[in-house]
């Protein structure tokens, strides 16, 4: 008994008063129709491959229909799913809709105002960084004549120790405002509406040799170097090449 056979066999068995629907019951939805379909052909798949070599066209006739079979109820099962999925992406897709002209507006506005903002943030972080810098100098010529004072400071003399200490204070004082100073940035906004609006610093690689950048994440990233490589070769291979510098087109037969 061939594939077909079995299955409509089984279905001729079963009892119409024991099937879904027959006893008032709701109809089986799309998805249980599906899963049903799917799981009763596995198991039949089950029991036709058990690792059992192929040796007779009967067993390879039975095996095909059972794959066609199989394709047509997972075919019918996309299909489904599609269709089950198609209400909520066209309601997600009205919700986008709607929302975006709204986005669209709202980045406009905050695109002009960090627009607006930024020549007065420039100018006030060259400001501040100028500040910083004058106040690290000073820190630092404050902390050299502390360290000049101790080195030449008679321990006996006590006004020389305690003139020493003041200078070693003023110093520590010092180092603690120019710190202060270089981790003050520009900023806008009182905090009232939510963050400060300040200048951040974004690195953006722009490739000017790629040679030389091939060879560097090569070397760095081989393997995914080797899939993106695989992948570019792929595509040519379907695209019906057949002499790819660096690659062994292999050929090969599989059941389709």
């Amino acid at each position: 008994m061939n594939a077909i056979t079995r299955i409509h066999a089984d279905d001729a068995a079963e009892n119409p008063r024991a099937v879904i629907g027959s006893n008032g019951a709701p109809e089986p939805t799309p998805f249980e129709k599906s899963e049903a379909e799917v799981s009763k052909l596995y198991d039949e798949a089950a029991l036709w491959l058990d690792g059992a070599t192929v040796d007779s066209q009967e067993l390879a006739d039975g095996i095909a229909n059972l794959l066609n079979m199989i394709r047509a109820a997972e075919k019918a099962a996309d299909a489904a799913r599609k269709a089950d999925k198609e209400p909520h992406l066209k309601a997600g897709q009205a919700v986008d809709a709607a929302y975006k002209p709204i986005l669209e507006k709202a980045k406009l506005a905050t695109d002009a105002c960090k627009k607006a903002l930024a020549p007065w943030l420039e100018k006030l972080e060259a400001e501040k960084r100028a500040a910083a810098e004058k106040a690290r100098q000073d820190a630092d010529e404050k902390r050299r004549a502390a360290e000049a004072a101790i080195r030449a400071r008679d321990a006996a003399n006590l006004e020389q120790a305690a003139a020493a200490e003041a200078l070693l204070k003023e110093a520590q004082k010092a180092e603690r405002a120019a710190t202060k100073a270089e981790n003050d940035g520009a900023k806008a906004g009182n905090g009232q509406f939510g963050r400060a609006v300040s200048l951040r610093t974004i690195h953006a690689p722009v490739m000017t040799d790629p040679r030389a950048a091939v060879l560097h994440y090569w070397a760095a990233n081989r393997d995914e170097m080797t899939a993106i490589l695989q992948g570019f070769a792929e595509r040519d291979v379907r695209a019906g090449k057949r002499d790819i510098p660096g690659f062994e087109i292999r050929t090969e037969q599989k059941a389709v």
